[in-house]
């Protein structure tokens, strides 16, 4: 798929294996409503107009990142902070993910997140980025503040989880795609892993600098408590630690 953004052009199947496509989500208004961190009661935002990756980042893309010659081993990409590059200098080689390459990469920390979008962002000439959680929640929702990215009823059947209490594992990131899209088409927004997001827990702020934990939304394939899929539901993680319950998903713009 070729992106326009900012007059730019990049044809992404030149660096990352499919499945790799971006979404344009429009402006509009979300409200956070689940209380927790620097949020203490319900709040809308606007979001601006942005685009997001249709797909939560897999082991076999992730992968082209962990063994470029300019990837996992630069320290350009790990300079957002202190703190960041301190983790990368104890740990200078990625986790072992589990799962084929078309499942979403897990065991990755926040961290090393935000270094893979520097690094596609060199890559691609775009800004390529963690969404925020209002971006994130815009992409799942649309414009009619719905539970789910689906729709208003939990169904159990559209999306990677544990209520049944099956321990399924993650699943390939194409495995619900037509029937839990959200409104805008965007896959997997709903289980399979929880996804990181750019926004300090304790702030509110997407300024990565700071030593904050940070937000993670959309549930995952272990979470057997149903409110855990909501569109608007929120957790957090320091940014430091890695589960195989967590991935991302790149926002561009």
């Amino acid at each position: 798929m070729t992106l326009r953004t900012h007059s730019l052009q990049y044809d992404f199947t030149a660096l990352l294996p499919p499945p790799f496509a971006v979404v344009a989500i429009p402006a509009g208004e979300v409200t956070l409503a689940h209380a927790g961190g620097y949020l203490v009661q319900p709040e809308t935002r606007r979001v601006e107009a942005f685009a997001l990756a249709q797909y939560p980042v897999t082991n076999a893309q992730y992968q082209v990142f962990a063994d470029a010659v300019d990837g996992y081993d630069d320290p350009a990409w790990w300079e957002i902070s202190d703190a960041t590059r301190e983790w990368w200098h104890a740990n200078p080689r990625p986790l072992k993910t589990y799962g084929d390459g078309d499942h979403p990469r897990t065991h990755v920390t926040w961290y090393e997140a935000i270094a893979f979008c520097q690094w596609l962002s060199a890559r691609t000439g775009l800004t390529a980025r963690l969404p925020g959680e209002a971006e994130w929640q815009r992409a799942a929702q649309g414009d009619d503040a719905r539970a789910y990215p689906w729709g208003a009823d939990w169904d159990s059947d559209r999306c990677a989880n544990n209520v049944a209490h099956a321990s399924i594992g993650t699943l390939p990131v194409l495995t619900y795609a037509g029937t839990g899209d959200s409104p805008f088409g965007v896959c997997d927004m709903a289980g399979n892993v929880w996804e990181w997001c750019a926004t300090s827990w304790g702030q509110g702020s997407d300024d990565l600098s700071l030593d904050d934990v940070r937000v993670l939304r959309g549930g995952s394939w272990f979470d057997d408590v149903q409110k855990h899929f909501r569109a608007d539901y929120r957790s957090s993680w320091n940014p430091e630690l890695a589960s195989d319950l967590r991935g991302f998903r790149v926002a561009f713009g």
